[in-house]
């Protein structure tokens, strides 16, 4: 049966998520902030889950109409094939967002979708009693300029929480956005990765996953595993074929530093738990004493930041030094993400390109400082 799905991303990463799903082999159709629509099956659905590593969630859209009353609303739910997807006994977990629309009242959105679709249900399926006793169905109603869509959580539990990270620094940044990073940079698994200010190891960790071809969410369940409609046969193969793509060969080193020798040992202890403690070197180590012994290295940070984390005199030095090794290293590549807005002021170096991207609520700006690309395979 084909699936019309929507993975939902982190804003400025949307373009990424893209790359990833069409490398799965799936139809891309659209790319909206944040949304990124493609058309599957189940298997891609499947693999999707399993795959991504930008995303934060894989939905099934099961349909949109132009809705402005909560009577057009009631009708729209009522319309739709729920009968296929859902369980009398299942839980409905029914949430809401609106943009710019005339139903705003997330909170009525919510009451109004959630009764449609047990009226829906009792109706098509000749059911009077709800006990919610059994899976749930995470259901989100989006309004957008009045346009509103129906989706089906496939996910469950955000797609960044792979189950690895269990210790982390002051300001960690998400596992999705890190790994978006390693995909936007110039790094493969033949050159070297530097990570100087790594605090719980979230960029490194992803790196080596991405150099292994690990699926981020082999180690975890997602909610289409109890859905009635999915077939476990077939997401056992799909298990399979994720296990039998991993990369067992040589990957260049990773290096993952950090002042603090307490965030060194979090780092080992999360980098043991995502099964690459033995790809990466964990170092205590000052960031001005980075040395570089492979000719073409990159070097991915989220350095610290903000009164929260340090004088803001400690903050310049830091921020001037590191520009001080941007601009005598020429032969690496710098991916540097931070929420100080006028950071190349303090490199003293204007950076190749500039992307805004959001760590959680968070406003950041990756300055890329490019070296030699690397040399692909023809």
């Amino acid at each position: 049966m084909a699936l019309e799905c929507v993975a939902t991303t982190a804003f400025g990463i949307e373009a990424v998520c893209r790359r990833e799903l069409e490398a799965l082999g799936v139809s891309v159709k659209e790319t909206k902030n944040g949304r990124v629509y493609f058309t599957t099956d189940h298997s891609g659905m499947m693999r999707a889950n399993l795959h991504l590593c930008t995303a934060e969630r894989v939905h099934i859209v099961l349909g949109r109409a132009f809705v402005r009353s909560f009577d057009e609303l009631f009708a729209f739910v009522g319309k739709l094939p729920v009968e296929r997807y859902f369980r009398p006994e299942g839980k409905f977990i029914v949430n809401a967002k609106s943009v710019k629309s005339t139903l705003f009242s997330l909170r009525d959105i919510q009451s109004v979708g959630k009764k449609a679709v047990l009226e829906n249900l009792r109706s098509k399926l000749s059911v009077s009693a709800f006990p919610e006793t059994a899976e749930p169905y995470r259901i989100l109603l989006t309004f957008e300029k009045d346009e509103s869509e129906f989706w089906l959580d496939t996910s469950g539990a955000p797609l960044h929480k792979r189950g690895y990270r269990e210790d982390t620094g002051e300001a960690p940044i998400k596992e999705t956005l890190a790994a978006a990073i390693v995909l936007l940079s110039f790094y493969d698994r033949t050159r070297a990765l530097y990570d100087p200010f790594t605090g719980s190891g979230t960029i490194p960790i992803e790196a080596a996953r991405i150099a292994r071809n690990i699926p981020p969410g082999l180690d975890r369940t997602f909610d289409f595993e109890a859905f009635p409609f999915v077939d476990d046969k077939l997401y056992q193969e799909v298990k399979r074929q994720a296990y039998t793509g991993i990369h067992h060969g040589d990957i260049g080193p990773i290096r993952a530093a950090d002042i603090d020798a307490k965030m060194i040992e979090k780092t080992r202890k999360n980098a043991e738990r995502a099964g690459v403690a033995e790809d990466i070197d964990f170092v205590s180590e000052d960031f001005r004493a980075m040395a570089f012994a492979d000719p073409h290295p990159v070097v991915i940070t989220n350095p610290p930041y903000g009164e929260r984390l340090m004088q803001a005199e400690d903050f310049r030095r830091l921020y001037r030094d590191l520009g001080d090794i941007i601009r005598r290293e020429k032969n690496a590549s710098f991916y540097i993400l931070t929420p100080v807005a006028n950071a190349e002021g303090f490199f003293k170096k204007k950076a190749s390109r500039t992307r805004v991207l959001f760590n959680g609520p968070i406003k950041t700006r990756l300055y890329q400082y490019f070296g030699p690309p690397p040399k692909r395979e023809s």
